[in-house]
């Protein structure tokens, strides 16, 4: 009879905990061998239905989410937080996996999703698209207009049979005010395909404007009688203009070609989509303006044109159709092709806090890959985000550069072709001067702005005392850093081959805000800034009147122009040694000649500067020369410094206007050629600089993330130093 009773008593306890078991999986999560943080598994083979354990995993990032939520509303978070493992694999998004704050940690117990030691965890955006679902193509009508040499080569997919009947749209972009949000593209092997082209490489020029169209820029709010509404109704206007190559002749309209180039400026890149092709008149007609207008000579190129599917890897979607057409740059059979989907971003973060991510692999989406808005002290660190659509991650709100939070970090990550740029940081708040002390430190960046050419940077700042370190940036086509806000750090790092396509650029840009002061530019190193496309590269560029920067003992070799001051005031350029230029420093007094609308009344120096409470403390007290602005020439360069450079083995010496002379502080600089001597121990003044570069502290470093460091860090400063002495 008492074992009759002890089994049922038995029995009662099994169902008892199996029933708990099913509504509290995170009770019975496993726990690490020190018992300092509860860990959670994810899997591909894993269903949502089971605990999470590392035997029985959930499927999706949601169940361990919600695992998470149920342990914090039952006992709180463990000593030492919840480690999610993330099962190696492909994990495909279609929605944004959403954090919030009731999804924070806290101080010493955060929040890990972590790909599980030694294995590749993926998230994409995108849709595997089967190889073996590739066929030639066989009407007879497409194969007249592909190309004879590669029609035998090129294959087929019918898109609806996937299920995929979304393809998105191609959208006006590049320089203005667009939303910029990629069209899908198309990847095979993990490396990203051209759009069909014309040329395949290179740009052709425009030839005679016959309609000049609009100029959606000359009209903007900014500007003498603009508004919004002259700027779209400037923007309906589009150009026609003569095409000198004949190869137009060749296509079939479809309605569908678009023109991507630099319409105007050659630091201003765009789209425009084909309205219409004269074939007796070789003329072009855009359906609109590009935001600065057309000019003749410029360059361009032709995209999303059937009949030039012409060389490996470049590819064409018929959206009325649906049908994909492709030519594999190697094998199809064993490839893996993904077409990209999902304009969300993979991952956000909306005022959630102590949240990490570690060693995952993101990408092949046409939005970002992470966004964090708010909070504090999330981190992702040893990430490897490709194939972007748009920025690889986002640290606040695009629209206003705001809501970074603080204590925010990408760290020790490799971003690589991104459709805009690298890492989008904000943070800290620009009235009380509060820092956001949010980073971006050892990242290799690399072949971003492949979509958006222009001002699309590897690391784009906004907010208050934020920091870009000790990264390696490199190989795009316009500027790798872009500074907005007050007290920045942007320090130690390398920056090599970017500005390739475009001229009166910067590889470190701010410009045109008298208020955007106290940002400390030091101990980077700038190489290889040159292009034979355009005119002027320049290292560090504080554009229209950007003034109270401080540029100090940075390296600048092969730079076309290391530094240039447009117009700026309580500018420091201090101790900067500069190779092999075929400029220097130019420092000029625009506000008082071709620039100076810029600060009259209703100027954009003027609006900014109305914007911020800059006569009262804390800025009044931070920036003193900025409370009597006005009544204080304000249009003139004043009160800069360039003190104490090298410049060595460079075309042309310094070019500093009078009144930059005359109201500042010019003095110590040596231009040494070749052969030269630095003039007694003017050598050791440079001794910072040279241990900084000379000791490789400046770019990439190893740490538990990163084992291995790259770059194109080959000078020989410390031998020169030496050379140039006495």
């Amino acid at each position: 009879m008492m074992n009759r009773k002890i089994g049922k008593i038995m029995i009662c306890m099994v169902c008892i905990a199996t029933y708990l078991f099913t509504l509290a999986p995170s009770v019975f999560a496993d726990e690490n061998v020190k018992g300092a943080e509860t860990t959670f598994f994810v899997a591909t083979n894993g269903n949502d239905a089971n605990p999470g354990t590392k035997n029985a995993p959930f499927q999706t990032l949601e169940a361990a989410r919600d695992a998470i939520r149920q342990l914090k509303s039952s006992s709180g978070l463990p000593k030492g937080g919840v480690k999610v493992f993330i099962r190696g694999g492909e994990y495909r998004f279609d929605n944004t996996f959403l954090l919030e704050q009731q999804d924070s940690g806290e101080p010493g117990k955060p929040i890990v999703y972590a790909a599980f030691p030694g294995e590749r965890v993926q998230f994409i955006g995108g849709a595997s698209l089967p190889a073996n679902m590739f066929a030639p193509v066989t009407d007879e009508g497409i194969r007249e207009r592909l190309p004879a040499d590669s029609r035998d080569a090129i294959v087929q997919l019918h898109l609806p049979d996937l299920g995929i009947t979304d393809y998105g749209q191609i959208r006006q972009g590049g320089f203005g005010p667009f939303d910029n949000i990629a069209n899908p593209e198309l990847f095979f092997n993990e490396q990203s395909l051209q759009l069909s082209r014309y040329p395949n490489s290179d740009y052709v020029k425009i030839g005679k404007v016959t309609v000049l169209g609009g100029n959606p820029r000359n009209n903007a709010p900014d500007t003498p009688g603009g508004s919004d509404a002259k700027v779209q109704e400037e923007f309906l206007k589009g150009h026609t203009f003569v095409y000198n190559d004949p190869r137009p002749n060749n296509w079939v309209d479809t309605g569908d070609i678009w023109l991507s180039g630099y319409f105007y400026w050659d630091w201003a890149d765009g789209n425009l989509n084909v309205s219409s092709i004269d074939k007796t008149n070789n003329t072009i007609s855009t359906k609109t303006a590009s935001y600065y207008g057309i000019r003749s000579g410029q360059r361009y190129y032709y995209y999303n044109i059937l009949e030039e599917i012409d060389q490996p890897g470049e590819w064409y979607l018929d959206r009325s159709t649906g049908m994909l057409y492709l030519y594999p740059p190697s094998d199809i059979s064993q490839a893996k092709i993904v077409l990209s989907l999902m304009d969300e971003p993979l991952i956000k973060l909306q005022g959630a806090s102590f949240i990490n991510f570690e060693k995952l692999d993101l990408g092949y989406t046409r939005g970002s890959a992470i966004e964090i808005v708010d909070g504090t002290d999330n981190l992702i660190s040893g990430c490897t985000i490709v194939q972007t659509g748009g920025f690889a991650v986002v640290i606040g709100d695009r629209k206003t550069g705001t809501q970074g939070g603080t204590n925010n970090g990408v760290i020790s990550s490799t971003i690589v072709d991104t459709g805009i740029g690298g890492i989008y940081l904000a943070g800290g708040d620009r009235v009380s001067l509060t820092p956001g002390n949010n980073y971006a430190v050892n990242n290799e960046i690399s072949r971003f702005s492949r979509l958006k050419k222009t001002y699309s940077p590897a690391v784009e700042l906004f907010g208050v005392g934020n920091k870009v370190a000790n990264n390696y940036i490199h190989d795009a086509p316009h500027m790798a850093i872009f500074i907005h806000g007050n007290n920045h750090l942007i320090e130690k790092n390398e920056i090599y081959n970017v500005l390739t396509e475009t001229g009166d650029a910067g590889a470190i840009y701010m410009g045109r805000d008298w208020t955007e002061q106290g940002n400390v530019i030091r101990y980077n190193y700038l190489h290889k800034l040159r292009n034979s496309s355009a005119n002027d590269q320049i290292g560090v560029y504080l554009d229209d009147m950007a003034s109270g920067t401080t540029v100090y003992a940075n390296l600048f070799d092969d730079v076309y122009r290391p530094v240039l001051v447009g117009g700026g005031r309580n500018n420091v350029i201090d101790h900067n040694i500069m190779l092999n230029s075929v400029r220097s420093i130019f420092a000029d007094e625009r506000g008082l000649n071709w620039a100076a609308y810029h600060a009259e009344p209703g100027g954009t120096l003027r609006v900014k500067l109305a914007q911020i409470p800059y006569s009262t403390p804390p800025w009044s007290t931070t920036y003193p020369n900025l409370v009597n602005i006005l009544e204080d020439w304000p249009a003139a360069p004043k009160y800069n410094e360039i003190t104490n450079n090298l410049i060595y083995n460079t075309s042309k010496d310094m070019e500093i206007a009078p009144t930059v002379s005359t109201y500042g502080k010019i003095e110590n600089n040596y231009f040494i050629q070749n052969g030269q001597k630095l003039p007694g121990n003017a050598g050791s003044s440079f001794s910072e600089t040279v241990q900084v570069f000379g000791d490789g502290k400046a770019g990439l470093y190893t740490d538990k993330y990163r084992k291995n460091v790259v770059s194109n860090n080959n000078h020989s400063l410390v031998k020169l130093m030496e050379d140039l002495k006495q």
